[in-house]
């Protein structure tokens, strides 16, 4: 199975891009070299940002890879997997706990403490690590290969995951 990794952002990102290239070309038209030169490096910047969000993360019998149109990369198989867990981007205080942030879900190749975790949230995204936007579609066919093992949450304090669970 394929997913996007942040499916979101690559929205969000083709959005920008399609309005300033449509700017750029407007721009164009009028003969308005300032504005012209502004949308065309923005259009650049929004297009280099819809091919790092529409990357794929591709999860089979034989483990976890990224994929981008057809190359596959980063593959790291279900036995070199230690520790697949669920990361909360919202990692300093706030007043209300049910407010968790982006969750993603993660797949290590070591085995991490409570500390690491926290870092690896900090230090987003995990160079050495392989993850995709959380849903409990996605977590789900995550179980169906990663079998009875736990799936690792780690979230600031005592935030109800619950909800995100259940659906």
């Amino acid at each position: 199975m394929r997913y996007l990794i942040n499916p979101v952002k690559a929205l969000l990102s083709l959005f920008a891009f399609i309005l300033f290239l449509f700017l750029f070309v407007v721009s164009f038209q009028s003969h308005k070299m300032i504005p012209m030169v502004l949308y065309a490096v923005l259009s650049v910047v929004y297009f280099l940002l819809l091919c790092h969000f529409t990357k794929y993360l591709e999860i089979d019998e034989s483990g976890v890879r990224n994929r981008f149109l057809w190359k596959s990369y980063n593959e790291l198989s279900w036995d070199k997997i230690q520790e697949v867990g669920i990361a909360n981007m919202k990692v300093m205080k706030n007043a209300e706990r049910t407010k968790v942030g982006e969750l993603y879900l993660y797949f290590s190749p070591e085995s991490m403490t409570e500390k690491e975790r926290f870092h690896m949230c900090l230090n987003w995204p995990p160079k050495e690590k392989r993850y995709m936007r959380y849903s409990v579609k996605r977590l789900k066919a995550v179980q169906k290969y990663w079998e009875e093992k736990p799936v690792f949450a780690w979230l600031k304090e005592d935030a109800y995951l619950d909800r995100y669970f259940r659906r």
